[in-house]
């Protein structure tokens, strides 16, 4: 696969796909992509930035270039694309559709803050090595950031994670089968869920039942224990907040061993246990000891 993927642009070149037209059209970008005459985005840090997001490493900061590029809808799988930047152009396809923040995919790792372009020099979004299209851009410079409503789902639209404080009465293994009375599919999520306002209603529709959610904004990292002033890192350790950490005298960062008894291995694991009840109790290892706290609401 890997040596199908290298000998792409060749064959691109080859078609005498030109995409010189559009190296010159995008030449003045050099370090950000000037999206509007206020705004411009980067994946690189500049001095001073607007919004941040750790999940695709995108900033946004105020603009000072004349120049705005001008996005168009979204291509379709098996274009002829190209990631455009001052020192070339890396021919290729658009090879992968985005699906809930994984972004989209060129055929070839299209280099940081580049213009993704087709042969009609229409630009559909920038290049982070993944393609993120001109939708989520878009929508990060107006809001800074994505939604949430308290649930993971997969591609099959089957619940994997819940914030049972927020989503009540929706279950992990729950089928989604409408969003705002369409059919879901992770198109309809991304639009009506990731991609919508903050205070936005979201209907969604199992199996079960019908529930009315509100959209906020997605934090990464999240688990439920956020509710009690608890997060949790990657790594199962635990930033206490200052009753707890004062009375069970966690000092030292201390992990997360077990929550009501049941051992924990990793955050995904975590995630899944405490997506189905709100009154936990969570178990850590203090010198040698196993330290319990109950957490009610």
């Amino acid at each position: 696969m890997k040596k199908l993927f290298l000998l792409i642009p060749l064959f691109a070149f080859a078609l005498n796909l030109d995409f010189s037209a559009c190296y010159k059209k995008f030449s003045f970008i050099k370090y950000s992509i000037p999206v509007s005459k206020t705004k411009s985005v980067t994946f690189y840090k500049p001095k001073k930035y607007i919004y941040y997001d750790s999940f695709t490493g995108l900033y946004v900061f105020r603009n000072s270039n004349a120049k705005v590029v001008k996005f168009y809808e979204n291509p379709k799988l098996g274009w002829w694309m190209a990631g455009i930047k001052q020192n070339g152009v890396y021919a290729g396809s658009y090879a992968k559709a985005p699906i809930f923040l994984n972004m989209g995919e060129l055929s070839v790792k299209a280099p940081k803050t580049a213009v993704v372009s087709d042969l009609f020099c229409r630009a559909y979004g920038v290049a982070n090595g993944f393609f993120m299209p001109s939708s989520y851009l878009l929508h990060f410079v107006k809001y800074g950031y994505w939604g949430d409503v308290g649930i993971d789902v997969d591609e099959d639209m089957v619940v994997k994670y819940v914030d049972p404080f927020y989503a009540k009465g929706i279950k992990p293994g729950d089928k989604i089968l409408k969003i705002n009375l369409k059919p879901a599919n992770p198109k309809t999520f991304t639009k009506y869920v990731i991609l919508n306002k903050v205070g936005r209603a979201v209907t969604i529709k199992t199996r079960r039942g019908v529930y009315v959610l509100s959209v906020r904004k997605k934090i990464y990292n999240f688990t439920p224990l956020m509710h009690f002033g608890i997060y949790v890192d990657k790594n199962l350790y635990v930033k206490l907040p200052p009753k707890y950490k004062n009375k069970f005298f966690a000092n030292k960062p201390i992990k997360i061993y077990a929550i009501n008894s049941k051992r924990v291995y990793s955050f995904e694991q975590l995630k899944r246990v405490l997506s189905y009840n709100k009154n936990v109790t969570i178990t850590f290892i203090q010198n040698g000891l196993k330290v319990k706290i109950p957490l009610r609401k």
